[in-house]
């Protein structure tokens, strides 16, 4: 079984911009995969159940966007005290990033994107395959 690389490190980056709270890196089936600093197992586990339910309800609106099949990029839910992004990651991967209400969305929403775009593979997860027993 191969391990993912621990990517830890560019999370804390990331909520290192103006206003950012929290990140976490997910597979797509709703496991976490690494975390920013101060995110503990429970909210990790939580918050990746969540994003994953919210990216999949989102790809199912594509279309009432599009005629087309068009792909699922980007969620954002607006709270009173800040926000919530979803974003595709890499193949089989989304980040979730949680910000305040201050944050300049525009600009945290490519600050995202441009670090999926710099890790590129790095962020992959790969499909889990279920254990033979007694493995």
């Amino acid at each position: 079984m191969t391990k993912n690389p621990d990517v830890s490190w560019i999370l804390d980056e990331l909520v290192k911009a103006p206003h950012a709270r929290h990140a976490v890196l997910l597979s797509a089936d709703g496991l976490q995969r690494a975390a920013s600093a101060g995110v503990h197992q429970d909210m990790a586990d939580r918050v990746s159940a969540i994003a994953s339910g919210m990216q999949s309800l989102s790809r199912n609106g594509s279309d009432f966007v599009s005629e087309g099949n068009t792909a699922w990029q980007q969620t954002m839910v607006q709270f009173e005290d800040g926000f919530l992004f979803v974003i595709a990651a890499a193949d089989g991967a989304y980040l979730v990033a949680s910000a305040g209400p201050e944050v300049d969305v525009s600009a945290f929403s490519y600050d995202m994107a441009k670090m999926v775009e710099r890790l590129g593979a790095e962020l992959a997860v790969a499909p889990r395959r279920p254990q033979a027993e007694g493995a």
